[in-house]
């Protein structure tokens, strides 16, 4: 059996190598660090979620609503309300899985999101010609994402570490991978404003809303041998620490219009971006040697060498860095038709302006700046009226994203999507109703040319919800 004292000897001697091989970790983590940015990146659009209200998740085409959802999707359809108080409270389940397949090896990485509770509230008061209205929800992030078996770009960097430390053992040591990733992202919306009834025909609005963004990172790779010749397994060699929440402020006026004309509605808005800038909390990002290998000579070696070339890029997890995190701005366009007293169609329009949005990765660059256009999106929707208590309804919605193999990631995947839609709504009383409905969301297969990486993923919502009127 060879001694740890002659395995610390021969490593020392062989310092030199160490550090050049160690350098070839840079490329493989600076891809880790800036993936892991781009996790702030969410699903609605490219960024934006624009399920907050149950009416939506059974039918998506609302953004010509004139109930009380209009107050997230059609603002200036409120001017169309009945006199008085409104108030909507929703609740929604969301279950998600993104799965990266390594296409070499054909082994599946499987990452779960599961929300319990996605609260939004909407609430209106109609005195007159004007209305003035409120809302709280999440029109961003995707909740708490975990991948505990890691990602197929954990696995590149413990290979091109494996190879790196390899050279400094005079004894056979197969180093493998072993890694550990979440991450929880929310972006909280408080939004205000006004509708004005100018015609009896023609509203227009105008508002402002308030966006707070959390995110955190928590992940740990790890760098494990197996020395056959001290009958050592699962020896850890190296572990790169990760442990950040972010968080910044931000405001984006909306604006709408309203037109009615007989059995049709017409609906525009628009969102400005809302330029966001995130900081740092930094409780841990760091490059530790194991204790096994600390005993046998080895921690300065494998510690220096690895700050020596990583250093300047994990600079990016610095408490206290600033990075620019937006969210774009959003035109919509809508229709419905009230086609037979009891069926009413509906179809929408949606652009978000993504390549005008500064999101900024940990490397420094502008990710949003790789994407090949800006996103598109349709929606198409039917409603009809069963009994005088009981809506049915379904929905389609189609997403066509600038994805491209520049863009997409391990940590940062939302491929074309098409989402189905089903539910109804149960009047209880005149004034109180009972929204429910299921969504499923089947995003197209992408294959990533330059990673040699398969990213699939596939959404589940569930929701209920009531809407008052005083």
């Amino acid at each position: 059996m060879v001694s740890l004292r002659k395995i610390s000897t021969f490593v020392h001697s062989k310092r030199k190598m160490a550090k050049i091989k160690l350098r070839k970790m840079k490329k493989t983590l600076t891809t880790i660090l800036m993936a892991a940015f781009a996790l702030t990146s969410f699903a609605g659009g490219l960024l934006t979620n624009t399920n907050q209200h149950a009416a939506f998740v059974r039918n998506p085409a609302r953004f010509a609503s004139l109930d009380i959802d209009a107050v997230y999707f059609n603002p200036a359809g409120t001017a169309f309300l009945q006199d008085g108080f409104h108030l909507s409270g929703n609740w929604q389940m969301v279950w998600q899985q993104r799965d990266a397949i390594n296409l070499l090896n054909s082994k599946k990485y499987e990452g779960k999101i599961y929300v319990p509770c996605m609260p939004t509230i909407m609430a209106a008061y109609k005195t007159g010609d004007w209305t003035f209205s409120g809302f709280f929800g999440m029109p961003g992030g995707g909740g708490k994402a975990e991948f505990e078996n890691g990602l197929p770009l954990f696995d590149n960097l413990i290979g091109n570490l494996g190879k790196g430390l390899g050279a400094m053992s005079p004894v056979p040591m197969t180093i493998a991978g072993a890694s550990q990733f979440e991450s929880s992202q929310y972006l909280f919306a408080l939004q205000f404003g006004a509708a004005y009834k100018i015609t009896d025909n023609l509203s227009a609005y105008a508002g402002v809303r308030g966006n707070y963004t959390s995110n955190n990172y928590l992940g740990t790779i790890q760098a494990l041998a197996d020395i056959p010749a001290m009958s050592a397994t699962g020896v850890e060699v190296m572990a790169v620490n990760i442990d950040m929440d972010q968080s910044g402020v931000a405001f984006a006026p909306i604006v709408g219009v309203d037109y009615k004309v007989g059995n049709f509605n017409f609906a525009a808005r628009y969102e400005f971006r809302a330029v966001t800038t995130v900081e740092n909390d930094t409780k841990a990002c760091d490059v530790t040697a194991g204790s096994a290998m600390e005993q046998m000579g080895m921690k300065e070696t494998i510690e220096g060498a690895a700050n020596a070339a990583l250093g300047s890029y994990l600079g990016g997890f610095a408490d206290g860095n600033k990075l620019r995190c937006d969210a774009p701005a959003m035109l919509s366009l809508a229709g419905s038709w009230q086609a037979l007293p009891r069926l009413q169609v509906m179809a929408g329009w949606n652009y978000y302006f993504d390549k005008d949005a500064k999101v900024e990765s940990l490397m420094g660059g502008d990710n949003m700046q790789k994407l090949s256009h800006n996103t598109t999106e349709y929606l198409f929707g039917a409603e009809y009226k069963l009994t005088e208590k009981l809506l049915v309804s379904a929905g389609i919605q189609f997403n066509n994203f600038g994805i491209n193999d520049k863009y997409i990631s391990d940590l940062a995947f939302i491929n074309d999507s098409f989402m189905t839609s089903v539910g109804g709504k149960y009047s209880i009383t005149k004034k109180i109703g009972l929204n429910f409905g299921y969504s499923y969301t089947n995003y197209a297969p992408y294959n990533n040319k330059l990673t040699g990486t398969r990213y699939e993923r596939k959404t589940h919502v569930a929701t209920v919800g009531m809407d008052i009127h005083f």
